[in-house]
């Protein structure tokens, strides 16, 4: 998981981000120090955390306000459960019998070398450098023009894949609370992709968004994108670009082995037995066929409900 010594900034902007309020839960390690581990309560369910990849712990929660409960406990490496409440840990780690494990994350070390470039291999090189001749460009930043065009490609993409795009309110937020920058990718006077970039924390910058539309595929568009990201994430000192998560052996995590990355398995770890809404393959066919004016009216109220 990730640990933050004072984790009160970020729960700020979790909470103006995402409209659901934290909760430290505190446990005791093994070794007898004290920490806290956020959570939100979605339904009856405690879930560390929503949204993201993994759960976050606070080190030093002293003199803070946490739940007036003890969930958990530590075992060795793993946290295990002291309550009868429901609860949901994501993390590298399985933390009970009852996991979803389909899922990774793929980060590169920028540290690695100076360019960028010279951290790809000639194949992604070449396409990079083809999408370049293509006249690709890329803009990235956070006015009100990008927020339209980005949100353009991205709910177009996700109608091509049948998913629920989330609320454009939830993208300017993210930006109001400095966390993300936009970078949408043109051809021309066409959108052609777009994606978002997190300033997550400790050096990390990380993919959480992106879409690049098919029809331009013969461009390398994808390859701009990440290429434009990866710069920018550089310049401001990252150590770690992360790919965001994807289906461990799908074809989003194909693709991604194309950047010679790390994978990073992820567990999800539930405090029973439980069927997960991603395996259900009626809720994707019904929005594939949802009219695409819809899917972004809907997709705002929809994805606040798949985290």
């Amino acid at each position: 998981m990730i640990e933050f010594a004072d984790a009160t900034k970020f729960i700020s902007n979790f909470e103006a981000i995402y409209s659901k309020k934290i909760v430290r839960i505190p446990y005791t390690t093994k070794e007898g120090t004290r920490k806290t581990i956020l959570m939100c309560k979605c339904g009856r369910t405690y879930v560390s955390l929503p949204y993201m990849s993994l759960g976050v712990i606070e080190s030093k929660p002293t003199d803070r306000k946490t739940a007036p409960f003890m969930l958990f406990e530590t075992e060795e490496n793993n946290i295990i459960s002291t309550s009868k409440k429901n609860w949901e840990i994501r993390d590298t780690l399985a933390h009970s019998p009852y996991i979803y494990a389909d899922k990774l994350f793929t980060w590169l070390d920028l540290t690695k070398s100076k360019e960028v470039m010279a951290l790809y291999s000639a194949d992604v090189r070449r396409k990079v450098r083809k999408a370049q001749k293509d006249d690709i460009v890329i803009k990235h930043g956070t006015d009100k023009r990008l927020i339209k065009d980005f949100y353009y490609a991205y709910s177009l993409r996700m109608k091509e894949i049948s998913v629920a795009p989330i609320g454009k309110q939830v993208i300017r937020r993210s930006i109001k609370a400095g966390v993300t920058t936009l970078f949408v990718a043109y051809k021309g006077k066409n959108v052609v992709g777009s994606a978002t970039l997190n300033d997550m924390y400790n050096g990390v910058y990380a993919n959480g968004l992106f879409s690049s539309l098919s029809k331009y595929n013969k461009h390398y568009v994808s390859y701009a994108l990440h290429f434009a990201m990866m710069s920018f994430a550089k310049q401001k000192q990252a150590i770690y670009y992360s790919f965001g998560r994807s289906t461990r052996n799908g074809s989003v995590h194909q693709y991604k082995k194309h950047f010679k990355g790390e994978d990073i398995p992820l567990y999800w770890s539930y405090s029973m037995k439980k069927k997960n809404i991603r395996d259900n393959k009626l809720l994707y066919w019904m929005w594939s066929k949802v009219p695409y004016f819809l899917t972004k009216r809907l997709g705002a109220a929809i994805s606040r409900y798949i985290y």
